[in-house]
């Protein structure tokens, strides 16, 4: 079974086709403070706890959560540069989109 991409609501899998469209998979950093900001960059809850979600061993995030600039080539092969986080988010949208409605926004 193909990893899946860990943000919310991405549909993104590890396959052969996605591969081929370009798109990479990066696991989560070993290191304890940038785990803890992909972590909070993420924002992903445990469902039963309310507390933030902590990735298991398998846990990755595709390329479309980082911006171009945070990738270099590295011996062929697209890799993240040193100490990036995630910042393309569908859920920022989302936030943004809510705010625009009337009486959602932030309190005068």
């Amino acid at each position: 079974m193909p990893k899946a991409c860990s943000a919310i609501n991405c549909p993104n899998r590890d396959t052969r086709e996605n591969r081929a469209r370009g798109l990479s998979f990066h696991s989560f950093p070993k290191a304890h403070e940038l785990r803890k900001r992909w972590m909070l960059a993420v924002k992903r809850i445990e469902p039963g706890s309310r507390r933030l979600w902590i990735p298991g061993a398998g846990a990755c995030l595709c390329s479309q959560h980082f911006t171009q600039d945070e990738f270099e080539l590295y011996g062929g092969q697209k890799r993240l540069k040193a100490g990036v986080i995630p910042s393309v988010f569908s859920f920022k949208v989302l936030v943004n989109e809510i705010m625009a409605i009337p009486g959602t926004g932030p309190p005068s």
